[in-house]
């Protein structure tokens, strides 16, 4: 059996009248034993496809050192079950969620179906009604999959803040795309949209789900540049990066792209940059600022 077809079993299932009702059934057991809701919105941070708690650990520990909570931390493991570890603090207005995948290299649909389950467990055991997202590379596409597929489900938190950092929303160098081969045209579409990999889904496939995603959501897009040549971080081309404004268009509440060039705008060294973190803490904590429409940042 293609495991296209399993993956699509996999979420319809989910998005389904029985998915839905199996949902609101573990939620009600949930909040008979701690009924109650809770203002606060955490910030949950993906990685992308062979990450692991490694990858956001420099921008959570900078997130601690300006005064934030210690993270919590929810590892999924290969059977999807959630493992937590750290605690939640009930007095902090904007927890620290870390979010870690045992099969660090699982296909697309396996990580947003996993992402439901976290949802579902914030909702349950927490009362979160919403919340804020940063995602690494694939994890990028993982987040704005999940809004797409859940974003409109009332049961579950919604997003009000995401940050993509480095996301192949339409390509992989090496995978299914070479240097310099794809650009964006004057409206921003992608001159030429890529299939689907193994790990990811097509552009296309994104784009036509796309009314789904929240429309009260402000997102922030941040992309790298290396200056070599390349127009890219090394393994995402800036035009599948910067392909994400095309494919929300106007439905999030707010869309912002940031552009950081040279050497410290590598693909795996952009989220270690206190520069990025700067932009990241602001755009997720402080009230919005125009100066994040920058249109680049150059970086040594």
């Amino acid at each position: 059996m293609d495991l296209s077809l399993v993956e699509l079993a996999m979420i319809s299932g989910a998005t389904s009248a029985l998915g839905r009702l199996r949902t609101r059934r573990k939620l009600a057991k949930w909040q008979r034993q701690r009924p109650r809701v809770t203002p606060q919105i955490p910030t949950l941070f993906v990685h992308g496809l062979r990450g692991s708690s490694k990858t956001m650990a420099a921008m959570l520990k900078a997130a601690v050192h300006v005064g934030h909570c210690r993270p919590l931390t929810i590892h999924v493991t290969h059977a999807g079950k959630l493992k937590i570890s750290g605690k939640w603090d009930d007095q902090a207005e904007h927890p620290l969620i870390q979010v870690t995948f045992g099969n660090n290299q699982a296909r697309l649909a396996f990580q947003v179906r996993w992402l439901h389950e976290v949802m579902i467990y914030l909702r349950g055991q927490h009362g979160v009604q919403a919340y804020n997202a940063v995602g690494h590379s694939a994890g990028s596409v993982a987040l704005v999959a999940y809004a797409e597929a859940f974003g409109q489900d009332t049961w579950l938190p919604r997003l009000k803040k995401l940050v993509t950092i480095a996301g192949p929303f339409n390509g992989v160098i090496g995978m299914n795309e070479s240097h310099n081969t794809n650009f964006l045209t004057e409206t921003g579409r992608p001159k030429i949209v890529y299939p689907r990999s193994f790990w990811l889904p097509s552009y296309a496939d994104l784009y036509q789900r796309r009314e789904a995603f929240p429309n009260d959501a402000a997102v922030l897009n941040i992309y790298g540049d290396l200056e070599d040549g390349s127009h890219s971080d090394r393994y995402i081309s800036t035009a599948s990066a910067r392909s994400l404004r095309y494919l929300l268009g106007t439905i999030p509440a707010s869309f912002r792209e940031v552009g950081f060039r040279g050497a410290g705008a590598e693909h795996s060294r952009l989220y270690d940059n206190p520069q990025v973190q700067a932009l990241v803490f602001d755009f997720l904590f402080q009230a919005p600022v125009s100066a994040v429409n920058l249109a680049s940042v150059k970086m040594s």
